[in-house]
């Protein structure tokens, strides 16, 4: 599946960048309709399925083999629309755990002239801001977020993420991030989340109640 969403989303890539060569339109349209044909299976299972029979949120979010990274949007392996963003821990001199995220976004994300989408500039914050709380217990869901966009962020061209945990206190957590380019040397934005922890079972059991509806 890995293999195949990396297949996919080199030819998103591909067709935001590129024309089809004159006379091979018709054979490239007829491949796209026999995969998405071969692709009509059983619905996968989500990610978040567990907590309705007791295993439960936290086993898996930080697990890099993990049905919730294999899905997610910004770092989904498995999910063709995701960059992906990759991420290790550091930690600064000073003690700070740090998320460090890297990514390069390709012409299927571009906004501004030679620059990535806002909206996807926030995604991506939101993404690796909610990956900090790996660092203290409990991670809650984005109430707040909060974006200062410094300078364009280059399309095509490797991108820095770091995030870290600012307070925790008790039901709200913040975090703060940055991002940078030109090898870490042009920040473009920088971000602060609110963190609110819930039941998260009672959301999904929520949310699968109006699905089913």
């Amino acid at each position: 599946m890995r293999e195949l969403a990396d297949e996919v989303r080199s030819i998103i890539g591909e067709l935001a960048a590129n024309t089809v060569p004159a006379g091979k339109e018709e054979h490239a349209l007829a491949l796209a309709r026999e995969l998405r044909a071969l692709l009509d299976g059983p619905r996968r299972p989500r990610w978040y399925d567990g907590l309705m029979d007791g295993t439960g949120i936290q086993t898996a979010i930080d697990d890099p083999v993990s049905p919730f990274l294999a899905h997610g949007a910004f770092r989904g392996t498995e999910n063709p629309v995701a960059p992906p963003l990759v991420l290790t821990d550091e930690v600064r001199d000073d003690g700070t755990r740090v998320k460090v995220g890297h990514v390069t976004l390709n012409l299927a994300y571009e906004g501004p002239p030679h620059g990535v989408h806002g909206g996807f500039v926030a995604g991506l914050f939101d993404d690796i801001l909610g990956a900090a709380q790996g660092y203290v217990r409990d991670p809650g869901v984005t109430g707040r977020l909060t974006v200062r966009y410094r300078h364009i962020t280059p399309v095509e061209e490797e991108l820095r993420f770091e995030a870290w945990i600012e307070s925790d206190d008790g039901k709200r957590i913040v975090a703060k991030s940055t991002c940078h380019a030109d090898g870490g040397e042009l920040l473009t934005a920088e971000a602060e989340a609110l963190f609110i922890r819930v039941d998260f079972e009672e959301i999904q059991a929520r949310m699968a109640a109006r699905r089913d509806a």
